[in-house]
């Protein structure tokens, strides 16, 4: 609630250079907001309640069930009349006379009736419930999962709208670049320097920037519209990303991934739990063809104008034995059945864990080369700036053609949205690398 209050005050409060709807928007508060209102995490959620319910209905394995019975009738059946008079406490002398038995008169019968059963023994009831209350706590882990898979993706959607922001502004500078080359060659051409295909050339080179930046900024509002959809917010809400893709980055796990293991992974721990809940549904089978013991007790009131009337309390107690010696073939076939759904679980437990092992490998690999490509992008953008700027020179005093300028152009833009893919890619590598530890599995 505290977060959506400030996420709602950000919304509407002015913010300096933006206008009054705009949301100024950081990574951190961004993954709050998934969190908090993604719909299919919401969901993930709801069915983890769900699983819970479901182990909370095996209860009455071990918990005492307690009901009241209360009802009216109305009856001439001379064994009913009989034994509602003797119940009532209402029973007569002149009740024994062979008519008044024979044909007795209508007569009305208010019953209260409270009972409680409590088990003593039921193997099958109680390993059933162990069962079903793993399950429950398996399913818990899977939500925490989904949370950190919604981290994840809310991430990398936020480091992708903010890359194409960054290549619109990109491409919105080349272009003005390109333009202001197309201004230069028309101008030396006035002066005789140079012929009208510099001009020409510039112009077509403008247009084939102008095309490339029409392009980003309709994958910017796409990325714009991916993220809005994660946080459930509605198309027309303005976002304004803060983070920027700057810097070293960050991630939980250090390069040697000695603090973090597959254990925190949801994954992983539901498919344990899942395998745990499948060991108690063994048990469980086999319970079911041992006996089931249980108490009982009851006390009613009985009356012939209200519930609690002139009965006298009658109550019962006592203590049952219940044993199918041999159902069939049932009981062997429920033992074989949760041992297969067993072994099941603890192959796709293997597997789990063999793919999370196998997703950690390639992804540090994917890092170490994402962040050597920063540092080579890094040192190629420096460098194409710098020829821009020798070429913008050598062009000026006719030292070379048109051509060596657009293409030192062209070379220097591309560097540029390479470094700016290249940080991006850091960024989800390490985001991707936490999410192999399962770190905001939560």
């Amino acid at each position: 609630m505290i977060i959506a209050i400030s996420l709602l005050l950000m919304a509407t409060a002015p913010t300096a250079g933006l206008q009054d709807d705009t949301l100024s928007l950081s990574l951190s508060a961004a993954i709050e907001r998934a969190q908090e209102f993604n719909p299919s995490l919401r969901a993930e959620r709801a069915e983890s309640d769900k699983a819970a319910a479901q182990a909370q209905e095996a209860t009455p394995a071990f918990l005492p069930s307690i009901g009241i019975d209360m009802g009216f009738l109305r009856t001439n059946d001379p064994v009913a009349v009989f034994g509602l008079k003797l119940r009532q406490s209402n029973f007569q002398a002149e009740d024994l006379a062979l008519e008044a038995l024979n044909n007795p008169d209508p007569y009305n019968g208010f019953n209260t009736v409270a009972t409680v059963e409590l088990p003593i023994f039921t193997a099958e009831g109680l390993f059933g419930h162990s069962a079903a209350r793993r399950a429950a706590s398996a399913r818990e882990a899977a939500t925490a999962r989904a949370a950190g898979a919604t981290t994840f993706f809310v991430t990398r959607a936020y480091w992708n709208a903010q890359l194409a922001a960054r290549q619109v502004e990109a491409l919105e500078t080349a272009l003005e670049a390109a333009r202001g080359h197309a201004r230069q060659a028309e101008a030396m051409q006035q002066q005789g320097l140079v012929t009208t295909l510099d001009a020409r050339m510039a112009r077509v080179h403008a247009a084939g920037t102008e095309t490339q930046l029409l392009a980003a900024r309709a994958q910017a509002e796409n990325s714009l519209s991916a993220l809005r959809t994660l946080l459930a917010l509605p198309d027309s809400v303005r976002i304004a990303l803060t983070d920027s893709l700057t810097g070293n980055g960050s991630m939980a796990c250090d390069e040697s991934g000695s603090d973090c293991t597959i254990d925190s992974r949801g994954d992983i721990m539901a498919h344990r739990l899942g395998k745990d809940a499948t060991s108690s549904a063994v048990k469980s089978a086999w319970g079911k063809n041992l006996p089931a013991i249980a108490a009982f007790g009851s006390l009613g009131y009985f009356g012939q104008s209200n519930f609690f009337g002139t009965g006298s309390g009658n109550w019962t107690i006592g203590i049952g034995l219940q044993w199918k010696l041999f159902p069939g073939l049932a009981g062997v076939g429920a033992v074989n059945k949760a041992k297969a759904d067993q072994r099941a679980a603890e192959a796709r437990l293997e597997a789990a864990e063999r793919e999370a092992q196998l997703e950690i490998a390639s992804t540090r690999r994917m890092l170490t080369a994402a962040t050597d490509r920063v540092a080579v992008a890094t040192s190629a953008d420096t460098e194409a700036q710098e020829a821009l700027a020798q070429a913008r020179l050598r062009y000026e005093t006719g030292a070379a053609p048109i051509t060596e300028l657009l293409d030192v152009q062209a070379a220097a833009t591309s560097a540029t949205l390479s470094l700016l893919s290249a940080r991006r890619d850091m960024f989800l590598a390490q985001a991707a690398l936490d999410f192999a530890y399962g770190v905001n599995d939560r």
